[in-house]
């Protein structure tokens, strides 16, 4: 089982609401992973990111208020042309 970080303010959200959905830079397999605080979470991936409009359906369970928050966190982690997917995380009950 793998592990996945978060900044505190997306940890909140996620134990908040039971899932989230975060873009990471790797294509991890669906599986399980330990997110610290929260516990074993089942990680699936929906997609490649392509652009930032790619995120539309996403933004309402992704702890940010807009696309473009987002998008701004996102830039801070990935670099520029690097692979990004979006990966929905949820609390195990």
């Amino acid at each position: 089982m793998g592990d996945m970080s978060f900044l505190p303010t997306l940890k909140a959200f996620l134990k908040e609401h039971g899932a989230i959905y975060t873009v990471r830079h790797y294509n991890y397999r669906t599986r399980q992973c330990d997110v610290e605080g929260v516990g074993c979470c089942d990680r699936k991936l929906i997609r490649r990111v392509n652009s930032p409009i790619d995120l539309d359906p996403y933004v309402p369970l992704s702890g940010f208020s807009s696309r473009e928050d987002w998008w701004s966190a996102i830039r801070r982690f990935v670099g520029p042309g690097e692979d990004m997917f979006v990966f929905k995380v949820v609390i195990k009950k």
